[in-house]
């Protein structure tokens, strides 16, 4: 297995091409693209900090010299590969985890969000409904950060990663049975407050307006949560807790917009929409797509409003 990424790392070097300037003189390396997107654009790896990459490549030369990897090992190296930008290499990784272990639900959980974040969702929802049948009926299974913390169970993360499928082919219905699931599967505040906002989203899309209203009652301003997070802080908009000035400064410069911005533009803009300024709504969509943040969930669903649209300025 080892050998089988290590070789995928270096044809992924080998993919780089050089870029010419009119002179012919040859200057930096270009990365191949991650992905493409839903538009035909390809998608390029943000770069990563160097101490980083090199703590990330230390971890994967220790697990890559095992004789023997574990379940949890592959899960490891695609976490490894995933929080340094490599998301092809992290689904090669599950790929070949798939091949010794090919009843894992985690594997499949992880490829399918993975498949996911690569615009390829034919394959993800295989893996996801694949990963759901494996795991249904089961006792909870947690998954943990990197720090051994339980952070949600796999049932909570293969139907909520199955609704964000849903979402983004627009079919509003099944993604809200999926987040309805999603929900049922937690008791975690801050996955409960994430698969609300999208199921509201959902239900206000498919003009459930007295569901989705019926939805956010939990949540107040004392919610016990991480209350700066960007989904606490959208449902908070939603519900006339905070005003959109609150939420984020949608003037704010795309160079500097992280994932965490987008997330909080993607619920502004959405907000907008529903309030009847679809003209404000596209300009934040556009404006989403105009940021180097092409891995988060919240650009992926923009490319997806915009399919239609042209430009707002």
């Amino acid at each position: 297995m080892r050998y089988s990424l290590l070789l995928a790392g270096l044809l992924l070097l080998i993919g780089c091409t050089k870029k010419e300037s009119s002179s012919g003189n040859t200057t930096a390396l270009q990365p191949e693209p991650e992905a493409t997107s839903f538009a035909g654009k390809p998608l390029f790896p943000k770069p990563v900090d160097s101490l980083a990459r090199r703590k990330a490549d230390s971890v994967l030369a220790l697990l890559q010299a095992k004789s023997d990897l574990s379940e949890d090992d592959y899960i490891e190296i695609g976490r490894q590969y995933v929080g340094t930008n490599r998301y092809r290499l992290a689904v090669a990784n599950y790929t070949e985890g798939l091949k010794k272990y090919p009843e894992s639900f985690k594997l499949l959980r992880n490829r399918g969000h993975r498949y996911i974040t690569l615009r390829e969702l034919d394959k993800a929802i295989a893996d996801l409904e694949k990963a759901e049948k494996l795991i249904r009926n089961q006792a909870d299974v947690w998954e943990y950060d990197a720090s051994g913390k339980p952070v949600a169970t796999y049932q909570h993360q293969i139907w909520y990663h199955i609704g964000v499928y849903h979402y983004l082919t627009k079919n509003y219905a099944e993604a809200a049975r999926a987040f309805e699931h999603a929900l049922a599967a937690t008791k975690e505040s801050k996955n409960m407050v994430g698969a609300s906002d999208w199921l509201y989203n959902c239900y206000m899309r498919s003009g459930q307006e007295k569901k989705a209203e019926e939805l956010l009652k939990p949540f107040t301003a004392t919610y016990d949560t991480d209350r700066d997070h960007p989904y606490f802080r959208r449902i908070m908009l939603y519900k006339g807790l905070i005003k959109p000035e609150e939420l984020m400064d949608e003037n704010m410069e795309v160079d500097k917009m992280t994932v965490l911005d987008i997330t909080k533009m993607y619920g502004l803009a959405n907000w907008y929409a529903y309030h009847g300024n679809k003209e404000k709504a596209n300009t934040l969509y556009w404006k989403i797509l105009s940021t180097k943040n092409w891995e988060g969930f919240a650009y992926a669903a923009s490319e997806k409003e915009v399919d239609n649209s042209a430009p707002k300025h």
